[in-house]
């Protein structure tokens, strides 16, 4: 599929040089291309307006005290059951995405969701309406995990401008099977492992949500969130520094781009027996042979997020992938509807800071 607007040769580059390396600032492309930094501002702010660039962070949510928790629900048929179930999803204050299926290779309906939840208590409360959903009167199947890898990531190599390469034909086949034999060894970049989980202070998880979702957010920004919590700040020089130990600690900057030509949603969610899933590693070591892919995965699940062209068919997507994991996994794939739920850890961590006492801002498992 082409996009409304070709990009130039200069916003190509300027975008190559941040998927390669999210983290640069205007000032150093604009030295490394050998441009002024207003040339690099002006690309840089059109491509926000058109194209909705934003450096954006993968974290690891244990070290904020968080788990993110995943999984799917399917039924048969069209469901009352699962609409019941996507409504208690879409009331959940910690729930920050939930994706209906169009289509799906069960034939049936399926609904792909997504909590950030504090450690502790309220983990523990929310497995347990999640349980219930499990059993009479609602018998919905439910697979659920904890994200132990999460890895975003966007190959502009297959993007000319206006147009995607990319074709999911034996080729995708071979290159994944291959990878398989070397998955020890293959890096799984943009990756980012989950910690076990420690306790935090309700000012590392606004500082942690606001670079999540800018990786650039400045100390400005952050005393203005902050008082939209009704939360005294820090002085300014200490949000630079604690910005900067923050990005350290739990951050991997990736850049995020919308309307360039991949309009086809495609989910694939991966059950297997193992817990150390082999096909699992090659996916988060094999994710940038996609245009753009998000990988998360846990003891024993897996979900490959595509944003793909719709010259992409999703059942012989299907096919290659149910080929690559033999007898030991079962997959699932759909189309997923545009229309879903999305959250950033911004939203979880307003939740969190309403519930606090006031004063308290001490978050503890």
């Amino acid at each position: 599929m082409t996009i409304s607007r070709s990009l130039g040769r200069s916003e190509l580059r300027l975008l190559n040089r941040l998927a390669i390396d999210p983290s640069l600032r205007q000032a150093t492309i604009a030295r490394e291309l050998g441009v002024t930094r207003s040339a690099i501002s002006q690309l840089w702010t059109k491509l926000e307006k058109e194209y909705g660039l934003t450096i954006r962070s993968n974290i690891d949510y244990g070290q904020l005290g968080l788990r993110l928790m995943f999984g799917w629900a399917l039924a048969s048929e069209a469901s009352d059951v699962l609409m019941k179930y996507s409504r208690w999803l879409k009331s959940n204050s910690l729930v920050t995405r939930l994706t209906g299926s169009m289509m799906s290779s069960t034939l049936g309906e399926l609904v792909y969701f997504e909590a950030i939840v504090p450690l502790g208590d309220r983990q523990s409360w929310f497995q347990k309406q999640i349980e219930r959903f499990r059993k009479r009167p609602y018998n919905l199947t439910i697979q659920l995990g904890e994200a132990s890898n999460i890895s975003h990531t966007m190959n502009l190599a297959l993007f000319n401008g206006s147009t995607w390469s990319f074709s999911n034909d034996f080729r995708l086949l071979a290159s994944i099977d291959a990878a398989k034999g070397y998955v020890d060894v293959l890096p799984s970049v943009g990756t980012v492992k989950q910690s076990e989980g420690s306790s935090t202070s309700l000012e590392d998880l606004v500082i942690a949500s606001a670079i999540e979702s800018n990786y650039h957010a400045t100390a400005t920004d952050l005393a203005n969130r902050f008082t939209e919590l009704q939360i005294k700040p820090s002085a300014g020089r200490t949000l630079r520094r604690k910005i900067a130990t923050m990005k350290k600690k739990v951050h991997v900057p990736y850049a995020d781009l919308k309307n360039i030509g991949l309009p086809q949603k495609i989910i694939v969610c991966i059950k297997t027996e193992s817990e150390d899933s082999s096909l699992s590693r090659v996916l988060h070591a094999q994710a940038s042979t996609f245009p753009k892919a998000r990988v998360i995965s846990g003891s024993s699940m897996t979900i490959l997020d595509l944003e793909a062209p719709n010259t992409v068919d999703w059942l012989t997507m299907s096919e290659i992938l149910t080929n690559l994991a033999g007898n030991t996994s079962e997959i699932c794939t759909f189309i997923a509807d545009r229309n879903e739920i999305g959250k950033r850890l911004e939203s979880v961590v307003s939740t969190i800071a309403s519930r606090m006492p006031s004063g308290d801002h001490e978050v503890r498992r």
